[in-house]
């Protein structure tokens, strides 16, 4: 019984992690889709206004070669931005489940022998059912 609750455990371990990084990862892509959608139209006035007033002052190639690289800043900083930051508690399910399933695999944990005998009768039982289906 002890492996049964060892898997169990492994099993709702599992199921807080994978909830916990969907949610992260939802939670990440609707705040960078907002902050894109903002960055975007913030870029299109400065390069209006931008190109506008570099124009005037510099000529239309140099404006636009200025504009480009603050572009390229702007870039960057929202992919630093953007990056995600670790959960404590997706880290510690993680340390759970691998926990409990190193506890249910390992080779010194000591065993009922009906739990063999239940862990073979149940392979057999597979087995024969896997014939069925066969056929």
């Amino acid at each position: 019984m002890r492996w049964l609750r060892l898997l169990a455990t492994a099993a709702q371990a599992e199921g807080l992690l994978l909830r916990r990084q969907g949610a992260s990862i939802g939670r990440s892509a609707m705040l960078g889709g907002a902050a894109a959608g903002f960055a975007l139209a913030m870029v299109v006035l400065l390069h209006v206004a931008g190109w506008l007033w570099l124009e005037a002052w510099q000529g239309a190639i140099a404006a636009a070669l200025l504009l480009a690289l603050v572009d390229g800043v702007a870039a960057l900083g929202l992919l630093l931005l953007s990056r995600g930051q670790p959960d404590p508690v997706a880290r510690e399910a993680l340390a759970l489940r691998d926990q409990s399933l190193a506890l249910l695999t390992a080779s010194a944990a000591p065993r009922p022998a009906w739990e063999g005998l239940a862990l073979d009768l149940g392979g057999l039982l597979v087995e024969q059912w896997r014939r069925r289906q066969r056929e």
